[in-house]
């Protein structure tokens, strides 16, 4: 009975001490955000942290022949392939294009794009007809809304 309470006790102590480090990472988060970032690599960097504040596995590629990987994230379920685009304009279908190499490579189903920026309409309908023509089940678009509801933590995957 006493080694129950004890583990019961460790037990509630380490998950008050994991969630109360969630709220505060995730305000030094949004910080970081609101704050902008030097580079592509500070953003990659950034939405690797946001996704590992969230319950998800995530690790950043090593920036060169990752095969246009930039973040990988796991869930219990599967896997996602990100290519992170830090931009002041839109981005192109391309970046959809290296993503669906990258899943090829990968041996994933599940591709995903993240920008600070907005995503036009075409990079849209080139996500459905990916999903449409492929291989590829899920195609993951996350943009600057997206990120702030992350941020209030909100779980996309």
């Amino acid at each position: 009975m006493l080694i129950a309470l004890t583990v019961a006790f460790v037990l509630i102590i380490v998950l008050f001490l994991t969630l109360k480090r969630r709220t505060l990472k995730r305000s030094d988060l949004a910080k970081r955000w609101q704050n902008g970032f030097k580079d592509g690599w500070s953003f990659e960097q950034f939405m690797t942290d946001l996704f590992n504040n969230l319950g998800y596995r995530a690790v950043v590629t090593k920036g060169s022949h990752d095969f246009g990987v930039d973040i990988i994230v796991k869930n219990s379920k599967c896997t996602y392939v990100f290519q992170a685009k830090y931009y002041s304009n839109s981005i192109s279908p391309k970046a959809l294009e290296e993503a669906l190499m990258a899943a090829a490579l990968y041996g994933v189903d599940r591709i995903g794009i993240v920008t600070n920026a907005e995503i036009p309409q075409a990079v849209k309908d080139f996500a459905e007809q990916i999903c449409k023509k492929t291989f590829v089940k899920k195609v993951l678009l996350i943009g600057r809304p997206e990120i702030e509801r992350m941020l209030r933590g909100e779980k996309l995957i």
